[in-house]
């Protein structure tokens, strides 16, 4: 009996075991809570947008812009003649003003008065020679006619060839004592236009070649104002050349110069890929060459346009439209600024625009629209573009 009991001692503890593990396990079942009726799933809210219905007005952009000073003659100084120098003007230092036909330098010209002195004598001397030899040749033509009536006098008795070999030594001579001349002149340096001269460290005494140079100077009047221009603000400004333009300088704003655009370049920097515009001011005097001058160039007149707040714009010409309760992208031509406006050419606005995009703002996110018709008053005028 004993042996029976202890056949059957493991079977019936393995039982025990495996039936308190099951009940555990279905008592953990029955206590775990059914989350799909404890925790319902919450219905997503829809973030509600303020939108615009702007209306369409016309405006002209005024393009600002930002350019530098330039001149289309700068002249480097340098004497035709050389000599020493005698003369130096006061007024040829580096920043002093010349009027056109102000002397800048002279260089002694004694060599060259002594030079045109030997052509005139030269000339004389040719012009007696040929004197002398019409007279012979008279007195030999008289001579032949009388012994030989019916013949013709030979050329070289007649002083022919002689004759014309004086002439052309005077020819010479004349030549070369209008250049002994011109080469007197070219001692005195004098102003081709009215200028200011950039450099010069000439002393009276010193003594300077031809072609050596001795300083330069530019034209106040050919100074104009290089302006860098994107080809979008060339859009908005339309047929440049012939515009007119504000010229401002920096540390004198209160200073406004009037300009006109006189030309276009033909060519883009091959750098930076901007053209650019070439203004002209009405008062080149007041200008530094080399300074830096904002210009406001008033562009072409826009019919079609809106006014939108500068805030719905999410990059440079991205903008969100409202449509059927979900937002759009919109891509947008920027034609200017006007304080916390942005100015678009007109495009499909769908059911509005949104004043400012929700920050996870995406294609297709569900929306919903409040009309805010006064954020962005209906209206035209000029607005501003560029730097």
């Amino acid at each position: 009996m004993s042996q029976l009991i202890h056949r059957f001692a493991g079977t019936f503890q393995l039982l025990f075991v495996v039936s308190v593990v099951g009940a555990a396990v279905l008592l953990s079942i029955s206590l775990k809570p059914d989350q799909a009726a404890s925790y319902p799933t919450p219905a997503v809210k829809r973030p509600i947008v303020s939108v615009v219905e702007p209306q369409v007005s016309s405006y002209q952009p005024t393009v600002r812009l930002n350019g530098v000073v330039e001149s289309r003659t700068t002249t480097e100084v340098i004497p035709q003649v050389s000599g020493r120098v005698i003369e130096v003007s006061s007024k040829f230092r580096p920043g002093s003003r010349v009027a056109k036909g102000d002397v800048l330098l002279r260089i002694d010209p004694a060599d060259y008065r002594l030079a045109v002195e030997r052509t005139l004598a030269e000339i004389e001397a040719a012009r007696s020679e040929l004197a002398l030899l019409e007279a012979q040749a008279t007195a030999e033509k008289q001579v032949w006619n009388q012994q030989f009536p019916d013949r013709k006098i030979p050329d070289l008795i007649a002083r022919i060839p002689q004759i014309a070999a004086t002439k052309a030594r005077i020819h010479s001579a004349e030549a070369a004592r209008q250049a002994a001349e011109l080469s007197l002149q070219r001692t005195v340096i004098r102003s081709p236009f009215n200028a200011r001269v950039l450099e010069t460290g000439l002393a009276v005494g010193q003594v300077v070649s031809t072609g050596s140079r001795v300083g330069s100077m530019f034209s106040v009047d050919s100074l104009e104002i290089a302006v860098p221009v994107s080809l979008e603000e060339l859009a908005l400004i339309g047929d440049a050349i012939g515009q007119t333009a504000s010229i401002v300088r920096e540390g004198a704003r209160d200073d406004v110069l009037t300009g006109l655009v006189v030309r276009e370049a033909a060519a883009l920097n091959e750098q930076t890929r901007l053209g650019t515009l070439y203004v002209s001011a009405d008062k080149t005097e007041s200008l530094i060459l080399g300074e830096f001058v904002s210009v406001a160039i008033v562009g072409r007149d826009a019919p079609q346009a809106y006014r939108v707040p500068a805030a719905s714009l999410t990059s440079r010409d991205q903008v969100w439209v409202v449509k059927d309760g979900r937002l759009e992208e919109r891509r947008v031509e920027v034609l200017g600024t006007d304080d916390n406006v942005a100015v678009v050419r007109a495009f499909d606005i769908a059911d509005g625009i949104v004043a400012i995009p929700p920050a996870d703002v995406r294609a297709g996110l569900e929306v919903n629209a409040s009309l805010e018709r006064s954020l962005v008053p209906p209206g035209g005028g000029n607005a501003v573009v560029g730097k």
